[in-house]
């Protein structure tokens, strides 16, 4: 995984930055239609990889506020973003090569019994929180530590709002990895 200079990234074509974008984030049209096809967004978008990440950050907590207030359209675009996440022990193939990488940490040999906890886990969760993925930054932490933080999630007493905004936090925080772990050179990573 690579990223050109945040200066092609910013000048370059839609389609440069819809690619770049799915690098940092999946795949999602909501995600592409508040940033990349939202003139003013682009316009701020700030000089390096991660003031970008910063300013969609800002921009899923201002759609979080919109949701508490009753915004429905807020509501579905966080639901296509958040969504757009691979559900924790899902089969390989129906990961992007990011999520799969990232999930590799989380062991190879999943057991039986821990893939049904995470199915199990994954159906409380999306139950409780109808239109979500549950999203957290693995970070490299084992499956029992993961699993342990899907069950508080679930026991927070969170609102729908509420659990959204941690779900776009841990978003960001992947797609803050994600850069880091690229370690572009300080002159092409700033403008």
């Amino acid at each position: 995984m690579s990223f050109p200079s945040f200066a092609d990234f910013k000048n370059g074509n839609l389609d440069l930055q819809l690619q770049l974008l799915e690098l940092l984030f999946e795949r999602s049209s909501s995600l592409e239609s508040i940033t990349l096809k939202n003139p003013d967004f682009m316009n701020h978008i700030g000089s390096d990889y991660a003031s970008f990440v910063e300013k969609v950050r800002t921009g899923l907590h201002s759609l979080c506020h919109r949701a508490i207030r009753g915004d429905p359209e807020a509501k579905n675009h966080l639901s296509n973003i958040i969504a757009a996440h691979p559900k924790l022990g899902q089969p390989k193939q129906k990961l992007s090569a990011h999520s799969a990488h990232e999930q590799r940490n989380l062991g190879n040999s999943d057991s039986k019994e821990i893939l049904e906890t995470l199915n199990v886990l994954n159906t409380r969760y999306e139950a409780r929180y109808p239109g979500l993925r549950f999203v957290v930054f693995v970070n490299g932490r084992p499956r029992p530590e993961i699993i342990q933080v899907l069950q508080q999630r679930i026991e927070s007493g969170n609102s729908w709002s509420e659990e959204a905004r941690v779900a776009c936090n841990e978003m960001c925080d992947i797609a803050l990895d994600r850069i880091h772990k690229t370690q572009i050179p300080p002159s092409t990573h700033k403008l």
